[in-house]
């Protein structure tokens, strides 16, 4: 229900707002994202289990409306549909067994990605944008090496989606008066317990270990890709605007 909703109220608000834009953009893009799983407990597992840096990718398309355009600013709102993957490695040593040898393992989610934004683009391109996103669970995998030796789909262990503040900024550059090139930095934080698993691949819900800690998606990504811009309405018409 609360997934219906929430893509019943986007359509609703693009389509009022298309009506009022005076520019209209669609693009595509590419991301190489610094991937963490955020649990206390999980972190503080010492030599169990400690989280490592982890790199994952996405892509998709993008849409944004522009209105009110000024000579120095003006203001926007854009929307995406992504896909992508979201990692977390551990290192570690099995619980209680010291003699067993270290392990390596690794989560890999899979997320259908849908951010909502508002965009404020100043001098030269230069743009801030925040607003939230949200993630559906696409599928979940497990794998370790070493000391332990598994891989087993985990889906089932994590939440099916969740909600996501995000921030970012970013500049874009005209390859033709239609084309631009843009490249930014966005950071995204979630608000929903994913719950899953941890660097051994227990079950983090239901766990005596585990009780009360939540897990929470956070990434911070680089966005790099190109967008066409098409002009309409009063200052489609006449040129006006400063770059749109």
């Amino acid at each position: 229900m609360a997934k219906r909703i929430s893509l019943l109220l986007t359509a609703s608000f693009l389509i009022s707002s298309y009506c009022f834009a005076q520019s209209f953009t669609l693009g595509i893009h590419a991301q190489a994202k610094s991937t963490w799983l955020i649990n206390t407990a999980v972190l503080g597992a010492s030599v169990a289990q400690e989280a490592k840096p982890s790199f994952g990718w996405g892509g998709g398309i993008t849409a944004n409306l522009y209105f009110n355009q000024q000579i120095d600013t003006y203001l926007g709102m854009g929307m995406e549909l992504n896909f992508g993957n979201f990692v977390q490695r551990y290192s570690g040593r099995v619980s209680n067994v010291p003699t067993l040898s270290n392990y390596d393992s690794k989560i890999n989610l899979l997320y259908l990605d849908i951010p909502l934004y508002a965009k404020l683009v100043l001098r030269y391109g230069t743009f801030i944008e925040a607003g939230m996103q949200f993630s559906m669970l696409a599928g979940a995998s497990y794998k370790s090496t070493g000391g332990l030796e598994t891989n087993s789909n985990v889906s089932a262990k994590f939440t099916p989606y969740y909600y996501a503040p995000l921030l970012g900024l970013g500049a874009d550059f005209a390859a033709t008066d239609d084309i631009y090139i843009i490249a930014g930095v966005r950071l995204v934080y979630g608000l929903s317990d994913l719950s899953g698993v941890d660097g051994q691949g227990n079950a983090l819900k239901g766990n005596s270990d585990y009780s009360g800690a939540k897990t929470h998606a956070a990434y911070a990504a680089l966005n790099i890709g190109a967008y066409y811009r098409f002009d309409y309405g009063e200052y489609g018409k006449s040129g006006k605007g400063r770059r749109r």
